[in-house]
């Protein structure tokens, strides 16, 4: 049964560590000074930082020569998919360290607003958007690496708390998004995008929603059909159902295989479009409107 932990439940105390940092850098998003700002943008460059430092260390131990035999024929690949991310990962602290030096005060009509107006969002959506994507982001790396940890491993466990832990927070996360989107109305689209861009942002953003929530469900129900608890920090949550080998395969299939490469589309779409607005079109107050 994998309901022991690391000591201390350090496992925990990691997890609640990453969540902090991720609303420590949401909060100084939604504000109006710099300084907040600054100290955002230097947190999310630091855990940056911290993840492509993980990465070395984990390289270091030999991991990736002798890795848990793996499941499915592309999992092969997936050191070598670690070393992108961590490069991007090193790219985007040595970037964000710059922004957090010359980040500069921009105000707006709709700063401190706590509901979203026709033109701008409110911080609670804007906290609830930079949360979920911060934890999103570090979960991608650690959901490439958690089917190449040996089983003889002793901090394996403890890493699936942390990794477990963030998924259920997540989906929490966005569920509330949900509601808020029926409390408070998303401001509309730019009105200078064309009827296509409007099209591809409304089914990228859709897309985005179905493929987040999906992990953490096929990942529950991928644990449970293995006899494996899921956990929510110090809390186990029960088995409500009897293992099943067979069945956990299309499940393992989806949260593994089917849902991370499809994901890795969306969000390279979802950016790409965000900076093609911005850069090319000009029209620089599409990400202005998440950001103050």
């Amino acid at each position: 049964m994998n309901d022991h932990r690391l000591p201390y439940h350090l496992d925990s105390w990691i997890a609640l560590g990453m969540l902090l940092a991720a609303l420590l850098i949401a909060w100084g998003l939604s504000q109006k000074s710099s300084a907040a700002r600054s100290l955002a943008t230097a947190t999310a460059a630091t855990l940056c930082a911290l993840t492509t430092g993980w990465f070395l260390l984990i390289a270091s131990t030999g991991i990736f020569e002798n890795p848990r035999p793996p499941l499915f024929p592309t999992d092969a690949i997936k050191p070598t998919v670690l070393f992108v991310q961590a490069a991007v990962t090193f790219v985007a602290a040595v970037f964000l360290c710059w922004a957090a030096v010359k980040q500069r005060q921009r105000l707006s009509a709709d700063q401190g607003e706590l509901r979203n107006s026709q033109s701008s969002y409110g911080t609670i959506s804007r906290s609830l958007h930079w949360t979920t994507a911060v934890l999103f982001l570090l979960l991608i790396p650690m959901g490439v690496f958690t089917s190449m940890i040996p089983e003889d491993v002793e901090w394996r466990q403890g890493y699936y708390v942390v990794h477990k832990t963030l998924g259920f927070v997540v989906l929490f996360l966005l569920i509330l998004r949900l509601f808020w989107h029926f409390a408070s109305p998303k401001p509309k689209l730019d009105g200078q995008l064309t009827n296509w861009e409007r099209r591809s942002a409304k089914s990228v953003h859709f897309l985005l929603y179905v493929f987040m929530i999906a992990f953490p469900i096929t990942g529950f129900v991928m644990s449970t059909f293995g006899g494996k608890l899921s956990h929510i920090f110090i809390w186990d949550l029960p088995l409500f159902w009897e293992m099943d080998l067979e069945a956990i395969k299309p499940w393992g299939l989806l949260h593994k295989l089917v849902l991370p490469y499809l994901f890795y589309l969306i969000i390279i779409a979802h950016v790409f479009g965000v900076l093609k607005h911005h850069f090319w079109d000009g029209h620089r107050e599409s990400i202005r409107r998440m950001m103050s």
